[in-house]
């Protein structure tokens, strides 16, 4: 199988995306900063890299626009790796010259296909494509042309009209199926057909979500109003045929209608065995990832490096921009602030036992989730998002409030409450037994300390 270069400065995603590509037999080597995968890029020669946004050093957008420099690297496939899908990390990492790109925490399923397509392994359309016809305006190297789409899917589209684009280039595309309502995706053209039916083929650069659901609801739009088109107008034998048996219309039209209801009910029904199967890959796709990071948590008992791997999990896993952890202090019988992201030590309260919000997820040890919208985040540091107590043994030794997340979510989910929970029981684990190692070594030292002065 071909030889994949991931390159991350994160020890908790070489391990995981290293899994994720391993089980689909792929030979991976691995580099934990941009400088690294620059030199030992000639002696790997990889089919593919996956590279990592931002890194310590040479962030990863610059690695992709220095090996596209070089003649030998112009075509190797990269697919960047960012922490959120905003549209400024996009552009940057299209601008650098990638391929495609995919965001933390990273789906197996999504991944996989993206790397199969770069490598040509895809040969057939993963996704049906519905025959319609809407304006799109298309945007890309300083061009700006209007366009008739020929057909559509969730991952591509065919535009008619003449190909000015080469493949290759990056293009904003506006799709106007109705008036005054547009939908805006990233794509980059894969294809040009010549002749008098000819065009544009045009891959969507996005992650999984980012306007799926519009596209989604355009395709069964596009199917119904086909299915209403074609079940409507009868056939000129049958018109002849209705017009002289007027009871026989009737008994059609109710037919007619009753097969429509069927078909919609099929289609509710296949919608809501694809959303399990959605459900049920995002599920194992969070116990892979809990695993792995589980495992890192476990296999270290410095206290230090527990609450570092906490926080790669907390970022990369759960999707926290803004959050933050507090564990007990003893002395003040209080929470206090131990670390974060986007919030400082100064600005952290001190949480009291079954005050405020905080202290009442605390007292009670169970978690909060914010109900309706939590897309916006919140700046009011007494009310995140969500707060996850960290229990063992019916204490709770810590609280991880999370304030702000990189995923474009709309609001939290039955997943979401399932990762969060079991994250939040390993990480008290690994925290605790941290804690008993240092007390024990403490001691050891001492009893070691109080052994050399009576041998002395």
């Amino acid at each position: 199988m071909a030889t994949i270069l991931l390159v991350d400065d994160v020890q908790l995603f070489i391990e995981l995306e290293k899994s994720f590509l391993q089980d689909a037999g792929y030979t991976v080597v691995t580099a934990s900063s941009g400088e690294e995968a620059l030199a030992i890029l000639p002696q790997i020669n990889p089919a593919l890299l996956l590279l990592d946004l931002y890194m310590p050093g040479i962030d990863g957008d610059e690695v992709c626009r220095r090996m596209r420099s070089e003649d030998r690297w112009k075509t190797l496939p990269v697919i960047m790796v960012t922490a959120a899908g905003k549209e400024a990390e996009i552009r940057k990492c299209l601008d650098a010259g990638c391929d495609d790109y995919v965001t933390k925490p990273v789906q197996k399923k999504l991944l996989i296909e993206k790397v199969k397509r770069l490598l040509g392994a895809v040969k057939a359309r993963t996704e049906e494509r519905k025959p319609l016809t809407f304006q799109v305006q298309i945007r890309g190297e300083g061009q700006q042309l209007i366009a008739t789409a020929r057909d559509l899917s969730r991952n591509g589209i065919f535009l008619n009209g003449p190909a000015s684009m080469a493949p290759g280039t990056v293009v904003e595309l506006k799709l106007s199926p109705s008036e005054g309502r547009d939908v805006v995706l990233m794509g980059k053209v894969k294809r040009i057909q010549d002749g008098p039916d000819g065009g544009m083929g045009i891959y969507f650069i996005r992650p999984e979500g980012m306007g799926t659901k519009e596209l989604d609801q355009m395709l069964r739009e596009t199917a119904d109003a086909g299915l209403t088109a074609e079940l409507s107008e009868p056939s000129e034998a049958l018109q002849t045929q209705l017009g002289s048996m007027e009871m026989q219309n009737s008994r059609l039209r109710e037919e007619n209608a009753s097969l429509r209801q069927r078909i919609r009910e099929m289609e509710n029904e296949n919608r809501e065995f694809a959303e399990r199967i959605v459900h049920t890959e995002e599920v194992n796709n969070n116990l892979t990832n809990l695993y792995i990071a589980s495992s890192r948590l476990h296999s270290v008992l410095n206290r230090i490096e527990v609450i570092e791997i906490i926080q790669e999990v907390a970022i990369n896993l759960v999707g926290a921009e803004k959050f933050a952890l507090a564990l007990y202090d003893k002395e003040s019988e209080s929470y206090r602030f131990e670390a974060g992201e986007g919030v400082t030590p100064e600005e952290f309260p001190t949480v009291e036992t079954g005050s405020g919000l905080l202290g009442k997820v605390i007292a009670d040890g169970e978690p909060y989730f914010q109900e309706g919208p939590v897309a916006a985040g919140s700046d009011d540091l007494q009310t995140p998002l969500a707060a996850i107590p960290l229990t063992i043994h019916d204490s709770c030794i810590g609280l991880l409030a999370i304030y702000r997340l990189f995923t474009q979510k709309d609001r939290f989910e039955e997943v979401d409450f399932q990762l969060f929970n079991m994250m939040a029981e390993h990480a008290a684990t690994a925290i605790f037994s941290s804690n008993l190692y240092e007390a024990s070594e403490r001691k050891r030292q001492t009893y070691q300390g109080f052994m050399e002065l009576l041998l002395k």
